[in-house]
């Protein structure tokens, strides 16, 4: 008789996907130190700031809330209410946020456009290997959820919210660690335009926005 499907046997693109993420942060961040877009910290360059810092509290509180539903659950019940009614992979969707928000709050379109692009590329590569074992794992169920809500981008009608949830603390903790630093880049940032305003290193102007 055949053996059920592990949760543990994931692809190569999901267990890489924390320290890829991690590279690709760093080596954004550094780029954010050297290049000065032009109008930085001029006109629409603050609003933009202000809106990327809004992204990244939004993003915060999203993977709060969503971990707060597949925290303990994952791979071993099928999530289908509260965000994971708006959407199937809600935590992805709040940290693209987060990486909206990022980019924005560094007023740097090029970087912007960079984060954007290479997080949804990326990603559909994760989503993609993700969906194929959750297939595996609850059948015909998962079938069926894939074909009444979005695979990231969230509906907002048929929201599912349910009386209570059960988290256990220590990944709730866990969830906090993470969480923490879609706060901490508010901090590093200011920390990055006052070592532009100060020229505290070299820096180089793109001479775009």
């Amino acid at each position: 008789m055949p053996s059920s499907p592990s949760p543990n046997n994931r692809f190569r693109s999901e267990i890489l996907r924390k320290p890829v993420s991690f590279l690709i942060a760093i080596a954004w961040l550094a780029a954010a130190f050297i290049l000065i877009p032009k109008g930085f910290g001029d006109g629409w360059h603050v609003a933009m700031k202000l809106t990327g810092f809004l992204f990244l509290f939004i993003a915060a509180l999203g993977r709060i809330w969503s971990y707060g539903f597949i925290g303990g659950r994952k791979n071993t019940e099928l999530c289908q209410d509260g965000p994971f009614s708006l959407c199937r992979n809600p935590l992805y969707f709040f940290s693209f946020l987060g990486v909206c928000g990022v980019g924005l709050a560094l007023q740097n379109f090029m970087l912007f456009a960079f984060g954007v692009i290479v997080f949804l590329t990326y990603y559909h590569f994760v989503i993609r290997a993700e969906e194929r074992r959750l297939h595996e794992l609850f059948g015909e169920s998962y079938a069926t959820y894939c074909n009444e809500v979005p695979r990231f981008w969230p509906r907002l009608n048929k929201f599912v919210m349910p009386d209570s949830v059960t988290l256990p603390s220590k990944l709730f903790t866990r969830n906090l660690t993470e969480v923490f630093w879609f706060l901490a880049v508010i901090v590093i940032i200011e920390i990055i335009e006052m070592g532009k305003f100060d020229q505290w290193w070299p820096t180089i102007s793109t001479g775009i926005w």
